[in-house]
């Protein structure tokens, strides 16, 4: 129940603080411990180990314990400080380090309230323990930022299983977030600082979706909303790493994949039907007829696993246009938990890259892979 009511107190001040000015002499400081009181007991920085820092974003707390960084959200109102679940390395520290790591640690997560006085931060824990900091001392070592910029797809991880077919997403753009959980839209705030992402608390649309994506996208909310995660990109691939070890793992969208160019004439398309084999890089999910496109000359046609289309089109480059209105028959297919949108993203003006296999469609941050026959 503590917890809960913790997490509910965090959440309440993280939307009342989203609405009030941010205190100025709190942030873009760095703040080094000099003294506290915890657990009733004078505690003091351990000699021969580094001291404990911190430092404020906008939404997002940073800094060391000692032997390891941490970061993380947290809230202010007033003279009111809660902070959110601290994400932190874990380095090996000797006997002393690690004593002062923990106990640290465990001061921060029972603050309640703090005051600045000048160059002086003081944080309230209680009616008896409080940490004491001043302005000033060396600024932990810089870690480089990674770079987040653009939309990921998300192709597995551990922390849960994509359901075939469906299409979950995020888009960075500084520091706000947009994408999709599986069904439904998603947005909020991002910070980034170093190796750790710090997710805001996301607004979602609430469309009615399949039972089995319903339960992916609450598992993927769950992984980011109001999370603080690690996050490396190695090539083309993003691993998000939550506190408890559990991975999201990301591609990231509109990369040419080895062996494909873009130096396409409509020739090259015409006398194929492509079937699609993958979407967003994963199997697509079962439909009652094969997916398919087929290029005739000016004019394009194919079935989207359950109705039938066709549309005038024009390449621009490497980018496909619809010149006209596109038709679709307008079957029912009650069986079909899922169709893929195929008509929706031809409308939005796809890239497309051609390769010895078939095809491949982008835009708005899904990719459809068609092989040829």
């Amino acid at each position: 129940m503590r917890t809960l009511a913790a997490l509910t107190t965090f959440t309440t001040l993280a939307l009342a603080g989203a609405a009030g000015a941010q205190a100025p002499a709190l942030t873009g400081l760095n703040w080094t411990l000099v003294s506290a009181q915890v657990d009733g007991q004078a505690f003091a920085p351990v000699r021969g180990v580094p001291v404990p820092t911190l430092r404020f974003g906008d939404r997002a707390v940073s800094g060391t314990t000692g032997c390891n960084t941490f970061q993380g959200p947290y809230a202010e109102r007033g003279d009111v400080l809660r902070f959110g679940r601290l994400a932190t390395t874990r380095r090996a520290s000797p006997g002393a380090g690690a004593v002062q790591d923990m106990r640290f640690l465990n001061a921060l997560r029972q603050v309640s309230g703090y005051q600045v006085r000048g160059q002086t931060l003081t944080l309230f824990a209680g009616s008896r323990d409080r940490l004491l900091f001043r302005v000033g001392g060396a600024a932990p070592a810089a870690e480089a930022t990674v770079k987040l910029d653009g939309t990921w797809h998300l192709a597995g991880g551990t922390a849960l299983s994509p359901v075939a077919g469906s299409v979950t997403f995020l888009t960075f753009a500084g520091n706000r977030v947009s994408g999709s959980a599986g069904c439904n839209r998603l947005m909020g705030s991002v910070e980034v600082q170093g190796s750790r992402v710090t997710f805001g608390l996301l607004a979602t649309t609430r469309l009615a979706c399949a039972p089995a994506v319903n339960t992916q996208e609450s598992a993927f909310l769950r992984v980011v909303s109001g999370q603080t995660l690690g996050a490396k990109v190695q090539d083309q691939t993003l691993t998000l790493t939550g506190a408890n070890g559990r991975t999201l793992v990301f591609r990231r969208a509109g990369t040419t994949p080895e062996g494909s160019r873009s130096d396409l004439s409509p020739a090259a398309l015409l006398g194929k039907v492509y079937t699609l084999s993958a979407v967003n890089g994963r199997r697509p999910a079962a439909t009652s007829q094969p997916v398919t496109l087929a290029f005739e000359s000016g004019r394009l046609a194919g079935n989207d696993g359950c109705n039938a289309y066709s549309a005038p089109y024009r390449l621009e480059g490497t980018t496909l246009v619809l010149t006209g209105e596109a038709l679709s028959t307008l079957r029912a297919c009650p069986d079909q938990p899922t169709t893929v949108q195929v008509a929706a993203l031809l409308a939005a003006r796809p890239t497309v890259t051609f390769t010895a296999a078939g095809l491949t469609l982008r835009a708005e941050g899904t990719e459809l892979t068609f092989t040829s026959n």
